[in-house]
């Protein structure tokens, strides 16, 4: 009996202490499990975190540059598309204007020269009343530019190269009259060179009614055309002549013209001087 009752005490006894051990296990294991949670559910948002900044917002970037270059592209094929369109307009207009070009370039000579300048004098003093007291002259320069590779782009026949338009400058101081001076400027217009007329500068002279002044001019030409440079026939000069500058002619033409006396106004009387 005293055994039997020793045992049920040492049961007793023990039976707390396992149930203790029993709840630490218990509140250790559910720790144990709210951790494991945790880190789990901490890891997932991180890799979630990773996937969005690596490669769900990259691969946003990457969309909206290509959908950038999409739109790009799609202005480009539409202005292409519109070109494509309007090809035959524009080749009939690219026509037009290389035609301009060429009736352009046909009317400026290969060089203007020295003897350009002279000539043109003796041309004028052959059909005018006008007596030179000297023609002035300068180097010929440069005034535009077009660089041989937009020549090359035109494509116009007999231009291949760099087009250099370029002007002489030419002063005639002479003494003429009223009436001659109209047929100069209009023999000056009608020219085989391309010239232009920079100012017209005359004085009165009251003594014989004549005007003294001087006829300032532009000699151009084109440089890098297929054209060559033609020489004008100069006449060989014939010496002996009392008037070189026909100063007389001048004279006696535009008094002429005052009194009525017959002389030709344009000054085309003879020319025995």
């Amino acid at each position: 009996m005293d055994l039997k009752k020793e045992k049920k005490d040492k049961e007793k006894k023990e039976k707390p202490v396992k149930e203790k051990k029993s709840l630490n296990v218990s509140k250790l294991k559910n720790y144990f499990n709210k951790n494991t949670f945790l880190g789990i559910t901490l890891v997932g948002i991180l890799a979630l975190v990773v996937v969005y900044v690596f490669v769900f917002m990259d691969y946003t970037e990457k969309t909206e540059e290509v959908e950038a270059a999409n739109s790009e592209l799609k202005a480009v094929v539409n202005e292409l598309q519109q070109y494509a369109d309007n090809m035959e307009m524009y080749q009939s207009e690219i026509n037009e204007m290389k035609t301009a070009i060429e009736d352009i370039i046909a009317e400026y000579p290969a060089d203007a020269r020295e003897e350009d300048v002279i000539m043109l004098a003796v041309q004028i003093q052959e059909r005018n009343a006008i007596a030179y007291d000297a023609i002035n002259m300068e180097a010929t320069e440069g005034v535009y530019t077009v660089p041989a590779e937009n020549v090359r782009l035109a494509s116009i026949e007999g231009l291949n190269g760099e087009l250099i338009f370029t002007k002489k400058h030419a002063v005639y101081v002479n003494t003429t009259n009223y009436d001659n001076l109209k047929t100069v400027v209009e023999q000056i217009f009608k020219a085989d060179n391309r010239i232009g007329i920079n100012s017209i500068v005359y004085a009165k002279n009251e003594e014989d009614g004549t005007l003294e002044g001087s006829i300032d001019l532009n000699f151009y030409s084109a440089v890098g055309t297929d054209k060559e440079y033609t020489v004008p026939d100069i006449a060989a000069y014939l010496s002996g002549t009392s008037d070189l500058f026909q100063s007389d002619k001048v004279a006696s033409g535009n008094n002429g013209s005052e009194e009525g006396d017959g002389v030709e106004q344009n000054g085309e009387e003879t020319q025995e001087n």
